[in-house]
């Protein structure tokens, strides 16, 4: 079922090649990341999954023109055509994190966006060749809930989203599970640019993670 259920909705047929590229690398993630959670909580995203999709999209793109100046300024030095295929997973992981933060799901359980954002780093690390393996993936993860799902990142995130605190519980969760993911695959890019190491130059990660939003925060 989590591998065939998104081919019985009624989707959109991309028009471009970019758009049939991001379309494919999406649900190629998706269905990843569903394969990864708990049985109980793939079936919740899957059965709200076309409803939660089209009330996601609409948050990632607005975040996209919110912050877009912001990421290019961050990612000074990252090869086009390289950023060009980090932000296709980078987009296809922070749709995926906002549907599971839009899912009825407590977001006290935003644990759930760790199997995202390792899915994420892994196809990154691809794309610039570098290795990536399970025990790296376990050992990072722990660093992602305390730099990614803390309660500081949150609140940074409440005051930078504008007029937030207007829209339904959803869609703030979902604002809240894009933004974090998106951030931390910048970060990610960056990092593999510059030739850093995410798992032994950690308080580089995180330092890189708080610069990153001190831009957001500058946007108007």
């Amino acid at each position: 079922m989590r591998k065939i259920f998104y081919k019985k909705q009624n989707l959109k047929k991309p028009t471009s090649l970019d758009e049939q590229l991001d379309k494919q690398e999406f649900e190629s993630f998706f269905t990843e990341v569903l394969g990864r959670l708990p049985q109980k909580t793939a079936n919740a995203v899957s059965n709200t999954y076309q409803k939660s999709k089209d009330q996601t999209e609409a948050i990632v793109v607005q975040s996209k023109k919110q912050f877009n100046g912001v990421f290019d300024e961050f990612l000074t030095g990252v090869d086009e055509e390289v950023r060009k295929k980090c932000h296709r997973t980078i987009h296809a992981a922070s749709l995926t994190a906002a549907i599971i933060g839009c899912s009825p799901i407590p977001f006290s359980d935003a644990i759930l966006l760790v199997p995202v954002q390792i899915t994420m780093m892994a196809r990154l690390h691809k794309i610039f060749g570098q290795s990536w393996t399970k025990s790296l993936a376990k050992s990072m993860s722990k660093e992602l809930i305390v730099v990614g799902l803390g309660k500081s990142a949150v609140g940074n995130i409440m005051k930078i989203i504008p007029a937030v605190g207007t829209v339904a519980g959803a869609a703030v969760n979902a604002t809240v599970a894009s933004v974090i993911t998106e951030a931390l695959g910048w970060v990610t890019v960056k990092m593999l640019n510059d030739g850093e190491d995410l798992f032994q130059e950690l308080t580089s990660f995180r330092g890189q993670f708080k610069s990153l939003f001190q831009l957001l925060k500058k946007v108007k």
